[in-house]
């Protein structure tokens, strides 16, 4: 067996290449890090924005924001003030939701998270009592987001 002595240089480059290694590699996990952060972040604003919402129409109004949903949900007939409610509710949706589009292109929004937002704005839309302030608001965004939105066709929707 012939065996070969190592010098001190080989060793030292050893070290600093697992040193290199070690320190990429605790990069890594503080960008890791730093993504969930970023998304618990949004995901905090986000809630923060539609607690602002309720809050203000419980604030404003007789009635909650949850009676309203459910009365334009059942196509029920709406008062004036519930029906600027739900039209201001509508707007500011689909703002959130613009907002969130971008955000979910950008990775900041993870797929199951996108995925409610994608299924709460097309249900929003898909009520009459929302319709007209979605159609309206959708046209300023993008084309790839007014055709994942859909909207309900107006024959839909009794007058």
């Amino acid at each position: 067996m012939n065996m070969k002595k190592v010098s001190w240089d080989t060793w030292i480059q050893l070290l600093g290449m697992l040193s290199v290694l070690a320190g990429l590699v605790f990069v890594g996990l503080e960008m890791r890090q730093s993504q969930q952060i970023a998304l618990a972040a949004q995901q905090q604003a986000r809630t923060e924005i539609f607690t602002g919402i309720v809050n203000s129409v419980n604030e404003s109004s007789e009635v909650s924001l949850y009676q309203i949903l459910v009365k334009a949900r059942d196509n029920e007939p709406l008062t004036a003030s519930e029906k600027k409610i739900t039209e201001n509710y509508a707007l500011q949706t689909i703002w959130v939701f613009e907002n969130d589009f971008i955000q979910y292109q950008a990775g900041l929004i993870d797929e199951d998270v996108w995925l409610a937002k994608l299924f709460s704005v097309r249900t929003l839309s898909s009520l009459c009592h929302f319709r007209d302030a979605a159609e309206y608001l959708l046209q300023f965004t993008s084309a790839v987001l007014t055709d994942l939105v859909d909207v309900v066709p107006k024959s839909n929707c009794e007058e």
